[in-house]
């Protein structure tokens, strides 16, 4: 789907692909799904954010099988990913102390915070903050994909910073 879509083209192309919307956590700008596949992998969640009735945003959250599948499905990804559009030198591995790789402990590591997998691509375009991809590994061992049309997500930010300020 082309970021700016709009917002029901965005929902109803997710339903036919068996999406259902979880009411119940979902707002005007954040619709979050269940039972979608990805690439051919079954989703925990899939988040769709609007700006202005305008696609901006998607994380898609994959579980692993196993916990101990996490890297390994995480670096599948990151290699598709790489094939699909260009390798990307934003890949990082990162351990806090008591961690360190090849220790054994790693999906501990990242359970706790204490260690990261993360990759990102940047995507230049005529808008003026360019659109992103990132793939990590999120503290439950899930793999999140996120997709970022720059300009929009930022005035979802901006949006949300300023109604928050509002109680200042």
């Amino acid at each position: 789907m082309p970021f700016g879509s709009e917002k029901e083209f965005v929902l109803d192309s997710l339903k036919k692909r068996g999406g259902i919307v979880e009411e119940e956590i979902s707002t005007n700008e954040s619709v979050f799904f269940s039972g979608i596949k990805f690439a051919g992998h079954n989703t925990d969640t899939v988040l769709i954010s609007f700006f202005d009735n305008q696609f901006a945003k998607a994380s898609v959250y994959i579980k692993p099988p196993l916990e101990s599948k996490a890297i390994s499905l995480y670096e599948g990804i990151v290699k598709d990913l790489n094939s699909k559009y260009f390798i990307t030198s934003d890949s990082f591995e990162t351990y806090d102390f008591p961690y360190e790789k090849n220790d054994g402990y790693t999906e501990t590591a990242i359970s706790l915070g204490k260690a990261e997998f993360s990759s990102f691509w940047k995507f230049s375009n005529s808008n003026k903050i360019d659109d992103f991809l990132s793939v990590r590994i999120d503290e439950g061992l899930d793999i999140v994909v996120t997709y970022e049309h720059g300009d929009l997500t930022q005035k979802f930010v901006d949006r949300i910073k300023e109604d928050q300020s509002l109680d200042y």
